[in-house]
């Protein structure tokens, strides 16, 4: 069983920046799909084939950081 201390020391969150400005702070790819207005942005599934980070679509970049 995994404790809530241990679950927040691996919890990790996706930052949007575009043109390097950061957006917003998301817990998961599927908010910051419903979030962009951009109808030229990937969608949901073709981001969760991506395995790496940071991801760069055009102007935007999202990267992986852990929770602190």
């Amino acid at each position: 069983m995994v404790t809530y201390k241990e679950r927040k020391q691996n919890q990790q969150n996706f930052v949007l920046l575009k043109d390097g400005v950061p957006l917003a702070t998301f817990g998961n790819l599927k908010k910051i799909t419903e979030w962009i207005e951009d109808d030229n942005f990937p969608s949901y599934w073709t981001l969760i084939r991506k395995k790496e980070f940071p991801l760069k679509l055009g102007p935007y970049c999202i990267y992986k950081v852990r929770h602190h």
